[in-house]
């Protein structure tokens, strides 16, 4: 594992993505914490779209949101769109992002009631494309956990499902994947594990402003209890069971994502502490992840 490990950062070395500023995330993150505090949310709580429609599987890259759309997907009342870009046009349209020139949030927080169900109107209007008739659409894209606060708003009975993985596993998988510049934090295991702290960080807050509205759905206890916590899936979703839910690897041939070899077989064990062969080679991650790394 020594040797696969240094001829695999060798490799990275030859091709690194640009350089990621930690500390500029840091502080984008330190925005969406600022502009989403209970408060505003508690102000926007007529805004947006009643709609039941919606479902956003959310986490962490290589977290496991594909295997859980496609548990979901399974059910007959469920279409899985995959990752939509849709959301991250809203949240720029909305000053959320991190290259505009205007306040961070500026339109958001001077969004009237009408402004925000045309938004949440054209958002459906895009998810009603990939399925008209279904009870739940799933929106797949893993880093709108940074837009819960916009998904609160403008969808209040939107469900939400945060995928989560052993920390370190999972930053492991993301160093293994072939990632594009868009995810430049992977290209060193210091501002991996750092990374992924904001992350949490943030997902803390959420779960702080918006109690009750997230579920958390683990990896691991996806593998030891498929068909316990596929009911609880589909639960949330306010649907009645389906044994289809349990037989979801049947159904996978429209997957585009990295995980599209894993989720065509039933539930596996084999990448649970993984991260032990490398354990010896993988110090400044662990150490960048700190208490959040399950040793």
């Amino acid at each position: 594992y020594d040797e696969a490990m240094d001829h695999f950062l060798r490799a990275k070395a030859v091709k690194p993505h640009d350089d990621f500023e930690i500390e500029l995330y840091r502080r984008r993150v330190d925005s969406i914490i600022r502009l989403f505090s209970a408060e505003f949310l508690t102000s926007a709580a007529k805004y947006g779209d009643p709609s039941e429609t919606p479902v956003f599987v959310l986490g962490m890259p290589r977290s496991g949101t594909t295997l859980t759309e496609q548990i979901c997907s399974s059910h007959p009342d469920v279409h899985g769109a995959g990752e939509l870009t849709k959301l991250r046009r809203i949240a720029a349209a909305s000053g959320l992002t991190k290259t505009s020139e205007e306040p961070f949030g500026k339109n958001l927080r001077s969004m009237t009631i009408q402004q925000s169900r045309t938004f949440a109107e054209d958002y459906l209007a895009n998810l009603r494309l990939y399925a008209p008739s279904a009870a739940r659409i799933i929106d797949k894209m893993p880093h709108n956990f940074e837009a819960i606060g916009l998904i609160a708003i403008l969808f209040p009975n939107a469900r939400i499902i945060h995928c989560r993985r052993d920390a370190v596993d999972n930053c492991l998988s993301l160093l293994f994947s072939n990632l594009n510049k868009n995810h430049a934090y992977i290209s060193d295991l210091t501002c991996l594990g750092l990374y992924y702290r904001e992350y949490d960080r943030l997902m803390r807050h959420w779960h702080t402003v918006l109690p009750g509205r997230i579920l958390e759905n683990r990896y691991e206890d996806l593998v030891s209890s498929q068909e316990g916590q596929s009911r609880r899936l589909i639960d949330h979703l306010g649907l009645e069971w389906d044994d289809a839910c349990l037989r979801f690897f049947d159904k996978a041939g429209s997957v585009r994502t990295l995980s599209r070899w894993q989720v065509r077989q039933p539930i596996y064990g084999s990448s649970i502490k993984r991260w032990k062969n490398y354990e010896g080679r993988i110090r400044p991650l662990i150490e960048a992840l700190g208490d959040l790394a399950e040793l």
